[in-house]
């Protein structure tokens, strides 16, 4: 009872910082609220088959590997027949949002604190203060993608519509996110050693009821990404899973030879070009760099630098669908997208405003900070970087 208290605290003072970004909160949490709408776009692929052909291959498939949407003319028993619970989706999302949320706000809070591990203290109280809110920074980032995807689960009328490039996406990054986050806390004692010390000394180490609280919220979550992504899919991959490898392969390279701007003039799309780009060089520091380098962005040395690339990874998939939308001219009118250009933004805030805080406020920088010291050029790339997140997405 008093973890699930902890973690509920947690989750209450993680939604307070969020009130302070840029980022309103009733926009972040709107679609917890949205009801149930008619997709009303029609594409290519439709025209095709109402006209009786046979739409090609490269019309089947949208990048980022996903399906066109059906025409909205469908017959009534076509949908009564293939309509997903529209409802208790969008529930499914927000408590698995929340519930993400409420799990990383625990770790964050758990971890980055003196005497984590014994006796090793924060040099002040400012130290571990703006860590923490430097790593909070991924809050918005898991809020707005879980917010997209409940708000196209409230207004689909079949798994087709579920079956966009965005969801896909969101779904794959939110499943592969939440194994991830769910791995780091069953090995976080091998993950956060320190190193030389003997019997092992780690800055985490969960156990009983928390651990399997921390495990059970990303396991759901990667449940829910999984299972929505899987029943989407076009029934001729949905009921052969050996071709599944091979789907999100075509659609992960599609994405990557599309990373440049359509138009170099734009400066949005310009901006969430650089950014996916940005995101996944960072992520894959994260992930395959040693210490120092494995530092960077995240400033949390040993504690949560190798928790962190998760919420990057959904930092670039978020940027790269909002790159698709400023080239399809939707960015500003699609209010899923407002979503995730939100939890963009909310990310930079908390985040730069982490970074001053520790430059200016705290008053152990520089001497505490031995592994950003070790690679200031990287550290200062990092800022650059998440600075172009608070740009304006108006031309």
């Amino acid at each position: 009872m008093n973890t699930i208290m902890m973690m509920m605290r947690l989750l209450l003072l993680n939604l307070a910082i969020l009130g302070t970004t840029a980022a309103p909160m009733s926009m972040l949490l709107a679609p917890f609220a949205v009801g149930v709408r008619r997709a009303t776009s029609i594409n290519s692929v439709s025209h095709q088959r109402a006209a009786g052909k046979s739409p090609s291959i490269a019309n089947d498939f949208m990048r980022g590997g996903a399906r066109a949407k059906k025409s909205a003319t469908v017959t009534a028993t076509d949908n009564d027949t293939d309509k997903p619970p529209a409802k208790f989706l969008q529930f499914a999302y927000s408590a698995a949002g929340l519930a993400t949320t409420a799990a990383w706000s625990t770790m964050v809070y758990t971890t980055i604190r003196s005497n984590q591990p014994l006796g090793a203290m924060m040099p002040c109280w400012q130290h571990g203060f703006f860590a923490r809110i430097g790593a909070m920074s991924a809050a918005p980032l898991i809020i707005g993608s879980f917010a997209s995807l409940a708000a196209a689960a409230s207004k689909a009328d079949s798994w087709e519509q579920l079956d966009t490039p965005s969801c896909n996406r969101h779904n794959l990054a939110l499943t592969t996110a939440g194994v991830g986050s769910a791995l780091w806390v069953a090995f976080a004692p091998l993950v956060t050693k320190i190193p030389g010390t003997t019997p092992l000394v780690s800055h985490q180490s969960y156990k009983g009821v928390m651990r399997a609280g921390l495990i059970g919220c990303y396991g759901s979550a990667a449940a829910l990404g999984a299972a929505v992504w899987a029943r989407s899919l076009p029934d001729h991959i949905r009921h052969n899973p050996l071709l599944w490898p091979g789907h999100v392969a075509d659609g992960v390279s599609k994405s990557l030879v599309s990373l440049a701007p359509q138009n170099v003039d734009d400066p949005v799309q310009v901006k969430y070009a650089l950014l996916t780009s940005s995101f996944l060089v960072f992520t894959g520091m994260q992930t395959l760099c040693n210490m120092p380098i494995s530092v960077i962005p995240s400033w949390t040395s040993r504690r949560l630098s190798r928790a962190f690339p998760a919420w990057t990874l959904l930092g670039a998939v978020t940027s790269f669908d909002l790159k698709e939308a400023a080239e399809s001219g939707r960015l500003l009118v699609d209010e899923n997208y407002r979503y995730l250009s939100n939890g963009i933004k909310g990310f930079g805030s908390l985040y730069l405003g982490a970074r001053a805080g520790a430059l200016f406020l705290d008053p152990s920088f520089p001497e505490a900070f031995h592994a950003v010291n070790q690679v200031p050029g990287l550290a200062v790339a990092a800022i650059l970087m998440v600075g172009l997140t608070l740009r304006s997405d108006k031309k």
